[in-house]
């Protein structure tokens, strides 16, 4: 359907370079679409989870320290858990307001983040020995792919502009142009469905090898949005169970915030958060793996 859409498209616009071979929006070619490759929908949504139980081990000995790191930093720089309860009367949870600190804070624990993907994608995808020498080796994939990361995160916090913009915008009296601009502005919503054909460029980030144009990702993806969408729905509800109860539970600790629970109740959010984007690391490589299992060799970045 999408297909042809673009076709018409590319038809009525045939001098624009987004609808030419090779374009952005450019239809796939009709011999192409007969090989596209087909992910399979229940590994897709369950063998990301049963990957973490066989490599428990290496889980384990990742996500601990990991998530110890980011408690750490999280309290020190007045972002602990507890502090989404609200601004406490007491001065034992150290709760701050800085955007710089924020922003500081947000940029550890996607190098963290960046350095268990990478780490983990070397012990149970690449077959690297686990062991300290290899542990402590960092190359420059953790810096690009944390850098992917970063951007990824920001476009999926799009929507909450597009609905800022439409709520301080005073609405315009000519609806010609206020339909244009709600269409614009619309785009952001969708960004989180348009990215999820675009997340093995983190694949690609993480063997070290030089992605393909986003063109071509797009077209390689094709025709299941539906099964990549239904994944990560999955991915989703998992997260909302968890953090819902530990929402729920942690909210008898404002009460009586001591240095233990705060540090307690950090600790596990940051766990069960390394949690989840292991199985997302799964999801991603299991997807690269399918889509690109022809690709010979790396080629360095």
């Amino acid at each position: 359907m999408l297909n042809k859409i673009l076709t018409k498209l590319q038809q009525k616009y045939s001098s624009s370079s987004l609808f030419q071979k090779g374009g952005f929006l450019a239809p796939a070619d009709e011999q192409e679409r007969e090989k596209e490759i087909k992910l399979p929908l229940f590994r897709l949504m369950f063998a990301p989870l049963n990957q973490i139980l066989d490599n428990g081990k290496i889980f384990f000995s990742l996500a601990l320290p990991a998530a110890l790191l980011i408690c750490l930093s999280s309290t020190m720089l007045g972002f602990n858990y507890l502090c989404s309860y609200g601004q406490p009367s007491g001065e034992v949870l150290y709760c701050s307001n800085s955007l710089y600190g924020y922003i500081g804070h947000s940029l550890i624990r996607i190098l963290i983040f960046g350095y268990v993907g990478i780490k983990w994608y070397e012990y149970v995808n690449a077959g690297v020995s686990f062991a300290g020498k290899t542990l402590f080796s960092v190359d420059r994939r953790c810096l690009i792919f944390s850098g992917y990361l970063f951007l990824f995160l920001i476009l999926n916090l799009l929507p909450l502009l597009s609905w800022w913009v439409l709520y301080v915008r005073v609405p315009d009296p000519n609806w010609q142009v206020e339909m244009v601009f709600f269409a614009f502005v619309s785009i952001g919503f969708l960004m989180p469905i348009i990215l999820l054909r675009f997340y093995t460029v983190l694949g690609f980030a993480m063997r070290g090898q030089k992605r393909e144009k986003l063109s071509d990702i797009w077209n390689k993806t094709s025709g299941n949005t539906l099964k990549i969408f239904l994944s990560f729905m999955l991915i989703l509800t998992i997260g909302m169970f968890i953090f819902g109860n530990l929402y729920t539970n942690f909210k008898s600790l404002t009460g009586s915030i001591t240095i233990l629970n705060q540090l307690l109740s950090e600790y596990v959010y940051d766990f069960f958060s390394l949690f989840l984007y292991i199985v997302v690391i799964n999801n991603i490589n299991m997807q690269y793996d399918i889509l690109y299992a022809s690709t010979e060799g790396d080629e360095n970045i």
